[in-house]
This record gives structure tokens, sequence and C-alpha cells, in this order.
């Protein structure tokens, strides 16, 4: 089972058509009524862009809105649990519990030191889209999980429809394609580019799981 966890910051929203619109007026291309579906190269590009910005903000800050939890269920047996398919990466901090107690990360090493045995959960290893508990619980026996969707928009890893909004505020993907449509296009972009990383950690840190890479 996979619940979310919101965020207590609520941020402003615009939705693709209306960003893309907001860079064309600031690059001075036409204005657009539609970007999903207009096989126009200027909107094929911006759709690219757009979808570009999405993934790299996802993976850039741990927003609040990204945060999701997954509880497994216990087999009885040494098994491994396969995450959610939006799984992305584990938050920091605390990310497994059982029973209100955390349960920690253990690398490859120390993992293979461990005798398979049932009991309460104490260490778990992460590999690749999988989780591992020691003790293994018992059947039933409920643990959590807490970590980042790639999922950043309305319907999930990419713009599918003009009406589409995303996790993060949308300033920052106006801002985002403005920047790199004038990098892409040969013109000044450096001042537009700093503004936007600026306004990036600004919302990040207003957000308080910030994560800039």
């Amino acid at each position: 089972m996979t619940t979310a966890v919101f965020s207590a910051f609520t941020y402003p929203s615009l939705t693709l058509l209306e960003a893309v619109q907001a860079m064309a007026r600031n690059v001075g291309i036409p204005v657009p009524d539609r970007v999903i579906g207009d096989t126009d190269r200027t909107m094929v590009e911006a759709l690219d862009y757009a979808n570009r910005l999405g993934e790299e903000l996802a993976r850039r800050v741990d927003w609040g809105g990204l945060v999701m939890t997954a509880t497994f269920s216990g087999t009885g047996a040494d098994a491994a649990f396969s995450l959610p398919t939006d799984f992305a990466r584990l938050v920091q901090g605390v990310t497994a519990q059982y029973g209100g107690s955390p349960v920690r990360p253990l690398t490859r090493a120390e993992w293979g030191s461990l005798t398979a045995v049932q009991g309460s959960p104490r260490y778990f290893l992460l590999e690749a889209k999988s989780l591992r508990f020691w003790p293994y619980p018992a059947l039933g026996e409920a643990v959590s999980v807490t970590y980042l969707s790639r999922s950043w928009g309305t319907q999930g890893e990419e713009f599918l429809a003009d009406s589409d909004s995303t996790v993060f505020p949308s300033e920052l993907l106006v801002m985002g394609l403005i920047a790199r449509w004038r990098r892409q296009k040969g013109m000044d972009y450096a001042d537009f580019e700093a503004e936007y990383e600026a306004a990036l950690a600004q919302y990040a840190d207003f957000d308080d799981r910030s994560r800039i890479a």
C-alpha cells in the first residue's frame, strides 16, 4: 500500500499551457493555444524542455509533494519486497519504521554477515528497487518505508495534457523554460539562469526539504 505525505506549503500552480505561454511572451515567440499535440517545431521543443525540467526539478529537490509512504506486510519468509514503480530514492533521515521504531540501512558487506532470522526488523538493505529486512517480519507484520516519487506531474513523470501541473512551484517551470530556451537559441541567458537557480534554492528552503544538486 502506498500513501502520500503532503507538504504543508502550497505552491502557486500554472498548467503546462500557461507556463509555455508565459515563456513565449518573454522570449518573443507566438503565444500558443496548445502544446500537447502541436506538431510545430517550436512547441515540440517547448514540451521537451518542460519534461526535462520536470525531471531535473524532481531530482534536485525533495519536494514535499513527492514524499510517499509504502507499507510492506511480512510473508513470514526471508523475502525481498519490491518498491513501488514510481520509486526514485529514499528520503533522508529515518526512512523505514517498524512498530514506531526506526529500521536502519546497512551496506551490502554488512548485510552479508547476517544470518536470516524472523523477528522485529532493525535493519534493511536496498538493492536497486527492492528491500530486505533483518530480522525479516512475521506474516502480516507491517514495515513502512518513506520515499521520493518520480511522479512530479499530474499524470506521472511527464506532461500528457495541456492542463497538467506539477508538484513543485510552476514559477520554476516558467523561469527554467525561459533560461533553457534562450540558451538553446544562442541568446543571452546567464542572468535568467542565475535567477532560476536563486529561486530554486529559495523555494527548496521554503519547503524545508532542500536537496540542491
